[in-house]
Order: structure tokens, then C-alpha cells, then sequence
């Protein structure tokens, strides 16, 4: 099988990094933060402008050191030897823009990906940079599979590859019967050996 992996939200737990580093942000910085929020967005903790002041200054940091979520790197290296083809399948791309200070700095994404994935063992055979286009990718690459978390991918993808849904507040009340619901790399691991 083809697998296509997602890297923020599915090999790192960005809900985690938004909920520790940014509660710790909007405090010093005195924007309040509310952990109780019941929302469909990833940046639920955040405003939208607060949101963009948060990753001007976490980005590199997070794209850099963030860990990945327990045990990815061992069920991917087990899903490999098993004969499946990982396909990393990631919007984040070339052009992503960095700012530090206020200055904007092109960086090179793919290559700080490349480093990331390298220093966490994370095995694959390729690696798509989709931009938001995720349903083009995994048709171009027969993806079988493909473990996602945000649900505007999943609903452009769901009828026609089937969908592990990395389990996160921003995607919970988002159900359909076509989906596989996941907590943590074992639970992907036993999903796809019963597919």
C-alpha cells in the first residue's frame, strides 16, 4: 500500500506545542488564554492576530525541535518493512515564510523538513510539498491511505482515499463514516494492518 503521512498534527502533536507554548505566550504577553475553548480551528486558543504574532516568533523554533508524536518513527519503520511506500505529504513548502523581529526571511522548508525527518528517524520514501492540495498529491502518488488531521483536507480527500483522522479538539465534532479515528501511532498501526 501506499501510505501518505501529514507531518503537523499527525507526526507532531501541534496541539500540544499551540497549548503549552502559546499558553506560555499569551500569558507573558498578557492576551489571556482559555484552554476550555470548544473550537474547529487549530488556533482556537489564539486570535487570528494573535495567531500570526505567536508563529512570527515560534515557527523556525517549532519546525526545528518540535518531537515527534511517540513511537511515529517505530510503527512507520514497521509499516516499511511490511512492504508499504511512505509518502510524506506535508503543506508546509519552500516559500514558507519565517519572520523574526518583524523582518520577513524566505526559508527553506523543505530543507529544514528534510534535517527534521533525518533527526528523528522518521523513514519515507518520498516526500510531496503539496501547498493546500492535498487531493492532487495523493492522486498523483496512488496514495491507499493517508493519515490527516485537519478536516478541510479530509473532506477534499475522503472519497477517494480512506482516512486515518489524527485525533485533536480542532477535529472532533467532525464525523463521517468514511474515516478512522486515531489516538496514537499503535492505533494507526492496528488500523492499517485490518484494512
Amino acid at each position: 500500500m501506499n501510505i501518505g503521512i501529514d507531518i503537523d498534527g499527525v507526526l507532531t502533536d501541534l496541539e500540544g506545542y499551540i497549548k503549552t507554548v502559546g499558553k506560555k505566550y499569551m500569558i507573558e504577553n498578557n492576551l489571556g488564554f482559555d484552554d476550555t475553548m470548544n473550537t474547529n480551528t487549530i488556533y482556537g486558543f489564539l486570535s487570528k492576530e494573535d495567531s500570526y504574532q505567536f508563529w512570527d516568533t515560534h515557527w523556525e523554533k517549532y519546525a526545528t525541535t518540535i518531537k515527534p508524536r511517540k513511537n511515529a518513527s517505530k510503527v512507520i519503520e514497521k509499516l516499511k518493512n511490511n512492504g508499504n511506500k511512505i509518502i510524506i505529504i506535508t503543506a508546509r513548502t519552500y516559500d514558507s515564510q519565517i519572520i523574526k523581529n518583524g523582518v520577513k526571511r524566505q526559508k527553506n522548508m523543505e530543507e529544514l523538513i528534510i534535517k527534521w525527518l533525518d533527526k528523528n528517524s522518521i523513514k519515507y520514501d518520498k516526500i510531496v510539498f503539496s501547498n493546500l492540495n492535498k487531493l492532487k498529491a495523493c492522486l498523483d502518488n496512488k496514495i491507499d491511505i493517508m493519515l490527516e488531521d485537519s478536516v478541510s483536507n479530509i473532506e477534499q480527500l475522503k472519497d477517494y482515499v480512506k482516512i486515518l483522522c489524527f485525533d485533536a479538539k480542532y477535529n472532533q465534532s467532525y464525523t463521517n463514516s468514511q474515516i478512522f479515528r486515531v489516538y496514537n501511532w499503535d492505533d494507526v498501526y492496528n488500523i492499517i494492518n485490518k484494512i
